[in-house]
């Protein structure tokens, strides 16, 4: 189930490490790339202390193939321990939250997920960027899955939808298949991007948008928002005076909504949205809202230093008879930047 189900902060942070350690001239970059122990050496040294933090700062999303490219849902890890071990050059990462999935056939499922899990991290410099891989090597234990809320009253983990039941939908479909296939984070000038699975240089992860120029990217990606759900993006840390958060989006399908918020209030408002509560205003101060448009658009934010989520909501009337046929789907590609403002 960027990065994590546990994704894509594992490497952002070791991406940030070997910055600091100095190894970007190419002399060092070629005598890194040569030798596997060094590789390590940076590693275990540099990076592994720094995975957990990271990986706190933000959202998964989460995929089902059968569902398309789109993401279906989110994971927040809230509590994260890292072990290195040395002789297997391996970490074992303990990491567990919350998070939900919004399919047509259950509709919203908030749940907990526990893991832990065996990666074989490596990393590779290029003249261009810094390719960052974590090779899934084994579960631990399997993940303990627990249901936090439905909104369909009639579904549990054992209700049988068309790819299986709830339980190996996300537990198997979502979170030991999203996480089994390893990841790629490439960190570059204008920000790191995260894909599922092995990237060898060149290939790198595909953005929505071209990346804006003094820009940072923080996430570029596809969702699907069915009527009576949301996405909550994020959340986003803006540490500069005088920035802005901005998004940019392509939207299709039915009519979306955005709201700003600070952390604590999304974290609030989204536990309600994983305990299937009905869907409210946000317990706290908006910082922006409005509509987005079909078609294209680039919206600005300025705010202050802090962390923000960007809340979608599909804002359609769901079908009069309920139930999945014709329903109002909402499908947007996004793209969010900081910068400074303009």
């Amino acid at each position: 189930m960027r990065p994590t189900g546990v994704r894509r902060a594992f490497l952002l942070l070791i991406v940030l490490s070997l910055a600091v350690a100095g190894v970007g001239c190419p002399c060092t970059r070629g005598a890194v790339n040569a030798s596997p122990e060094l590789r390590w050496w940076l590693f275990s040294s540099f990076g592994a202390s720094k995975i957990c933090p990271e990986m706190l700062k933000r959202g998964v999303p989460l995929k089902l193939p059968q569902l398309g490219a789109a993401s279906v849902g989110r994971f927040f890890p809230s509590q994260c321990n890292v072990v290195v071990d040395d002789a297997k050059k391996a970490i074992v990462m303990s990491a567990s939250g919350t998070g939900y999935v919004m399919m047509p056939f259950t509709r919203r499922v908030g749940f907990y997920v526990g893991m832990s899990v065996e990666y074989l991290p490596d990393f590779r410099m290029e003249t261009d960027a810094m390719y960052v891989w974590g090779k899934f090597n084994r579960f631990i234990a399997p993940p303990d899955l627990r249901i936090l809320g439905v909104e369909n009253p009639v579904v549990n983990l054992a209700t049988q939808t068309p790819f299986g039941n709830v339980a190996t939908v996300i537990g198997n479909g979502i979170v030991e298949g999203e996480i089994g296939r390893g990841f790629t984070v490439v960190r570059q000038e204008d920000g790191d991007d995260f894909a599922i699975g092995h990237l060898d240089p060149p290939a790198k992860p595909k953005r929505q948008f071209q990346a804006s120029e003094g820009r940072v990217v923080l996430a570029s990606d596809l969702t699907s928002v069915y009527t009576r759900s949301r996405e909550f993006l994020g959340p986003f840390e803006v540490a500069q005076e005088k920035s802005a958060l901005y998004l940019r989006a392509r939207a299709s399908g039915a009519p979306i909504s955005y709201a700003i918020v600070e952390r604590s209030v999304g974290e609030n408002w989204r536990r309600q949205y994983e305990t299937a509560q009905p869907l409210g205003p946000p317990p706290g101060v908006l910082v922006a809202y409005g509509p987005i448009a079909p078609g294209e658009a680039k919206l600005g934010f300025p705010v202050n230093p802090g962390t923000y989520y960007i809340v979608l909501e599909n804002t359609a009337a769901p079908p009069l008879l309920g139930g999945a046929l014709g329903e109002p789907v909402a499908q947007i590609a996004y793209s969010v930047e900081v910068g400074d403002r303009r």
